[in-house]
């Protein structure tokens, strides 16, 4: 990125080349902040969180995927639609593409990645070229590691030159440590409380043994990584709270005691 930044990108080649803005390569398991750190990035670099565009390459598995990628050619349904991929770029080419999972994508998908990485452009199924020298690519892969990922690439696979055009740019995201998840449960659980503080008007306190009943529970879905501590935290205490806030009317001050599962959902013992 910093070599993309002061225009060196393609020095070696003696111009400026016409590949993308940058390349990137996030590895490791799921709910380890992959996806979150692309939105970062898309809002450091191009000023905001949602100029980033994310695909889901296990949607493209299948050869004929390639027409929802670029579009269909002339002559065949759906032509004048256009392609997801293309027509995102055209209408953003200042973005961070993320491809979830590039691995699942069938080899003829990853085939056009070569031409992205390379020339910064593709052509449509119209025959139209879409430039991507303004972006940045991210790929993810759930493969936990730098060799499992050349493996994968060179021998399952058989497409060695994607990953020689990605070269040493491959980040590995470690597990969610129990310390880190911790500071997760904490940082989720403040944030439900400043969103019904905007939301609703409404000043919501939770007590020291709600805290340590909800985090404790989160934590035990930590294999999940972050989307697990997140998940549970909405089951025990956004969902019950929503139940509470649309019965307590106008009230402007909400004291979350204590929480305890239960077979019908978490229920929350309320002070107000």
């Amino acid at each position: 990125m910093l070599r993309s930044a002061l225009g060196l990108t393609g020095a070696h080649q003696g111009r400026r080349a016409g590949g993308p803005q940058g390349i990137l390569f996030f590895a490791g398991p799921t709910g380890v902040g992959k996806t979150e750190l692309a939105k970062s990035l898309a809002e450091v670099l191009f000023g905001a969180e949602d100029a980033y565009i994310r695909f889901d390459m296990s949607e493209f598995s299948a050869e004929h995927s390639e027409a929802r990628l670029i579009g269909a050619p002339p002559g065949y349904i759906g032509h004048a639609a256009g392609g997801e991929l293309t027509n995102a770029v055209r209408e953003r080419p200042f973005s961070v593409l993320l491809f979830d999972e590039i691995e699942k994508a069938h080899p003829r998908i990853l085939d056009k990645f070569l031409q992205i990485l390379d020339d910064g452009r593709l052509t449509d199924g119209g025959g139209n070229t879409v430039y991507f020298s303004e972006s940045l690519i991210i790929f993810t892969s759930n493969i936990g590691s730098s060799e499992a990922i050349a493996h994968h690439f060179t021998h399952v696979l058989q497409r060695p030159e994607l990953l020689s055009r990605i070269g040493d740019n491959i980040v590995v995201f470690e597990s969610i440590s129990p310390e880190v998840g911790a500071q997760l449960a904490e940082r989720y659980l403040d944030a439900v409380i400043e969103t019904v503080r905007l939301r609703r008007g409404v000043r919501l306190t939770l007590a020291t043994p709600a805290r340590v009943v909800i985090a404790g529970a989160a934590l035990e879905q930590l294999e999940f990584g972050g989307r697990g501590i997140a998940s549970v935290i909405e089951n025990a205490l956004v969902n019950p709270l929503s139940r509470v806030l649309a019965d307590v009317g106008d009230a402007r001050d909400i004291r979350v005691v204590d929480g305890v599962p239960s077979p019908q959902g978490w229920v929350l013992r309320i002070e107000r």
